[in-house]
């Protein structure tokens, strides 16, 4: 029997012109908090912050990441 997938949230941050994830979690107040950290720190600018909210396995955050630079699909 197949599971039920989850919603898995994720901090991607651009940096040289390329997203990377940074942080992730099941729930998005959790990853929000971490966002708000990078920006209250001065660490990035909103315009390098995103979220992003996938199914939760590796393969599924990762496509979506390539999407976002604008690779495969």
């Amino acid at each position: 029997m197949a599971r039920k997938p989850r919603k898995y949230h994720t901090l991607v941050i651009r940096i040289n012109g390329r997203w990377s994830p940074e942080f992730g979690a099941y729930e998005r107040e959790d990853v929000r908090a971490e966002y708000a950290g990078y920006l209250e720190s001065g660490e990035a600018k909103r315009k390098d912050l995103k979220v992003i909210t996938t199914g939760d396995t590796q393969a599924e955050i990762m496509a979506a990441v390539a999407k976002l630079n604008g690779e495969g699909a």
